[in-house]
């Protein structure tokens, strides 16, 4: 028998009691639960390593070569566009199920 912490009566009274604590039904459902969620952990620490070999190194400009910066071209607005657009209205439901329908108030719409 070994002394470690996984001696094999160590295991076999783990084992016992997680029948003991959980039934013999609920111990694949554990197990199965449990590879799946290895498999995914798995499948997403391979696809972070895989993004940081994609990603491209970033090359640092030399003095020689001064970096060229490109301005964005800004369009003017066409009046007609530059009107706020109307906020949507919302629908919400109580408690009992009915649903009410609250229309924004705005200049337009507003009476007096």
């Amino acid at each position: 028998m070994g002394d470690g912490i996984f001696a094999p009566s160590h295991l076999i009274v783990v084992a016992v009691v997680l029948v003991l604590l959980f039934g013999a039904s609920k111990l694949p459902i554990f197990a199965r639960s449990l590879g799946q969620s290895m498999r995914i952990f798995k499948s997403e620490i391979k696809g972070l390593k895989d993004d940081d070999e994609a990603a491209p190194s970033p090359v640092a400009a030399t003095p020689s070569t001064p970096a060229v910066v490109q301005q964005p071209v800004i369009a003017p607005v066409p009046p007609a566009a530059a009107a706020p657009a109307a906020p949507a209205a919302q629908i919400f439901t109580d408690a009992n199920g009915q649903q009410f329908v609250m229309q924004p108030v705005t200049p337009q719409t507003e009476q007096h």
